[in-house]
């Protein structure tokens, strides 16, 4: 399977494309998502996996720009949930119930 497309985040907040050689921002990284393109965000200076933060700041992008796409049940139910660390298969599980409720993401060549 390919490698996730590096994307590095430098101390100025500022993301970087490390495959197309600029610089981009959450739009553009939710647009590579959308078509299909893994990614991996580091923090330049530490080399810290921070693509999960990343992640929760497109989809805060999105609640803001494209109106709810989370429930605020949902949200409660999963912070309840997650707090209590009593679930570790949680993740898996609303992995698996998320891509069977949506079509295959798009191939990207």
């Amino acid at each position: 399977m390919n490698e996730p497309r590096l994307i590095r985040k430098y101390a100025n907040r500022r993301l970087y494309d490390t495959v197309r050689s600029r610089y981009v921002n959450l739009s553009d990284v939710r647009n590579l998502i959308a078509d299909g393109v893994r990614v991996r965000v580091v923090e330049q200076s530490t080399s810290r996996d921070i693509t999960n933060s990343i992640l929760l700041q497109i989809i805060g992008s999105m609640e803001r720009d494209d109106g709810a796409i989370l429930t605020t049940g949902f949200l409660t139910d999963l912070i309840r949930t997650a707090g209590r660390g009593s679930d570790p298969g949680l993740p898996e599980r609303l992995q698996t119930a998320l891509r069977s409720a949506l079509p295959p993401p798009p191939l990207h060549q």
